[in-house]
């Protein structure tokens, strides 16, 4: 019995145990029958990424070898974020390639007609940067500044190695921004240009802990539709307008150094007056600190310092009296091993994933440390 003879049903369970690209590939080229077997899996697929665990929205596409990509946009023609992911390292799986001709890395961008964003781990090359021109996500290092006309769609950005300042002008309709470097240099955001529709911030900028000087916060008050804000540094010093408040945020991470003081936090912290959740990773809070940040802070509804050791039980005995006598409702949690938080939280348990449905900071970034931020929030109405 040939194997075309089988029903399309049965080939298509066998197709369902094809886990390597090459191998998918190789299949959809076979004849026109396989090829509309294929799809009918593939065209579920929406994330081509370099993790196993996805549920059948992803599809795992690491390669050692390099791949016909001319033909990935009708084999998920559904297909909404692509990794384009290169190692240096000799037999190290990698996505697309480095020998894929650049030319067809350009095609399959413009040919996949769903597709809202791409992650590549080097410097765009001149060749397919008009690709961009109508992707909405984009994470990479390097930012051409002459070519800002293409950018005007992107919403999403993630960069890496890349001083934003000088680039933010290319992004008129950003609406998050996640930018990670390592290396120590000093910020200069206090003079960027106004973001007007920047929704969520993120920012981790390893400065020099003992010369560097925070600006991330200053950087802030030039978002005024900001609403939540994950910022980390090891600065021993922060710097911020404290007469200017900031109407619109709902959500805010800080993970500072311990050298910040108390004051310092405080003024920070009263720019804010509509907080409703409130992160503090990192610096030394003490239990006469909870009492005065739930003065601070009258729309509070959630605080999580379970990483300051000077909080103890009495000062959870006095959010839970204040807010009995005051009618408000506030979850803190304080201890490091906090139960509660899972039950409360349930997200909490979920992977590390860098693209996550649903734009959505509470539930995917809130309660996760930097490394662990999703690249994108995918948005489900989208």
């Amino acid at each position: 019995m040939s194997i075309n003879e089988l029903p399309d049903d049965c080939l298509l369970t066998i197709f369902d145990y094809i886990q390597d690209l090459q191998d998918l590939i190789n299949c959809f080229k076979v004849c026109e029958k396989w090829s509309n077997v294929i799809v009918g899996r593939t065209k579920r697929v929406k994330y081509l990424t370099d993790q196993w665990f996805y549920p059948p929205d992803h599809f795992y596409s690491l390669v050692n070898r390099p791949v016909d990509v001319t033909c990935l946009s009708k084999l998920f023609p559904n297909l909404r974020f692509l990794f384009f992911y290169f190692s240096q390292i000799a037999d190290v799986t990698i996505l697309l390639h480095a020998k894929v001709p650049i030319e067809d890395i350009d095609k399959l961008i413009i040919d996949s007609e769903s597709l809202k964003g791409i992650i590549y781990n080097k410097y765009l090359d001149f060749e397919w940067k008009m690709a961009y021109a109508n992707l909405e996500m984009l994470s990479t290092r390097y930012i051409d500044s002459s070519m800002k006309g293409i950018y005007s769609n992107v919403k999403q950005l993630h960069l890496w190695k890349c001083d934003f300042k000088y680039v933010a002008h290319c992004f008129p309709n950003l609406e998050r921004l996640q930018i990670l470097n390592l290396e120590d240099f000093p910020e200069y955001y206090s003079d960027a240009p106004v973001l007007a529709k920047l929704k969520i911030v993120e920012i981790n900028l390893h400065l020099n802990c003992r010369k560097g000087v925070c600006c991330s916060l200053v950087f802030m008050d030039s978002c005024p539709a900001l609403q939540s804000a994950h910022i980390e540094t090891e600065c021993r010093r922060i710097v911020f307008n404290d007469a200017i408040k900031h109407s619109n945020l709902r959500d805010l991470v800080l993970q500072l150094s311990k050298s910040i003081m108390w004051n310092d936090l405080r003024r920070l912290l009263s720019k804010y007056p509509n907080l409703k959740h409130l992160a503090i990773r990192g610096t030394r809070l003490k239990d006469e600190h909870i009492k005065q940040l739930i003065l601070i802070l009258p729309k509070l509804t959630l605080l999580d310092i379970r990483e300051s050791r000077g909080v103890t039980q009495e000062a959870n005995n006095y959010v839970q009296d204040y807010c009995k006598h005051h009618g408000r409702s506030i979850k803190f949690y304080f201890k490091k091993d906090d139960k509660q938080i899972e039950s409360d939280w349930p997200q909490l348990l979920n992977h590390a994933e860098q693209i996550c449905r649903g734009f959505d900071f509470m539930e995917h970034c809130f309660f996760k440390d930097f490394g662990s931020l999703p690249r994108f929030l995918d948005p489900i109405d989208d």
